[in-house]
């Protein structure tokens, strides 16, 4: 008898932890959402932030490239007037643009800062949810255990009466 008297507390006591209900399990519901979020955003960024490191040394690449071939022509006294106009006016304009990707860089980099930040503050404030969550399964079981233990003294009580 005492056997299924233990399965059926068992029962009941699942059945209990079940009635657990988080009041603000919605709200932490979107904080979770929103983290996921931020952090595909990061991703995002990140690539982004890679492809454009990526570009920049592609750019390098072409400027030593020139670099390189207008040293040997000149070595070479093989280049006319119009070619070495054409090899600086080329090599300026990549020059160009890898300052402007430098500058693309920064921005992205300053972005990828404020998401990173953005990420942090979605982590803070889900952490602090289930923190609360925490505590209040844990104010939950402890009730439950106080209950459960006068229900036993009670039952203990009544046998010993009767």
């Amino acid at each position: 008898m005492e056997y299924s008297f233990n399965i059926k507390l068992g029962i009941l006591r699942k059945f209990i932890l079940r009635r657990f209900k988080f009041r603000l399990q919605s709200v932490l519901n979107l904080k979770e959402k929103k983290l996921e979020d931020e952090r595909m955003a990061l991703a995002q960024i990140l690539r982004v932030l890679e492809d454009q490191k990526d570009t920049l040394l592609s750019l390098n690449d072409k400027k030593e490239q020139i670099e390189k071939s207008f040293d040997n022509a000149n070595k070479e006294a093989a280049l006319d007037i119009q070619n070495i106009v054409n090899a600086r006016n080329y090599l300026e304009k990549i020059s160009n643009e890898i300052k402007t990707q430098f500058e693309i860089i920064k921005k992205t980099q300053i972005e990828l800062d404020e998401q990173t930040q953005k990420v942090n503050e979605a982590y803070k404030e889900l952490k602090v949810l289930e923190k609360l969550k925490e505590k209040q399964y844990e104010e939950f079981l402890k009730e439950f255990r106080q209950n459960e233990t006068k229900e036993l003294d009670d039952i203990v009580i009544s046998r010993y009466k009767g």
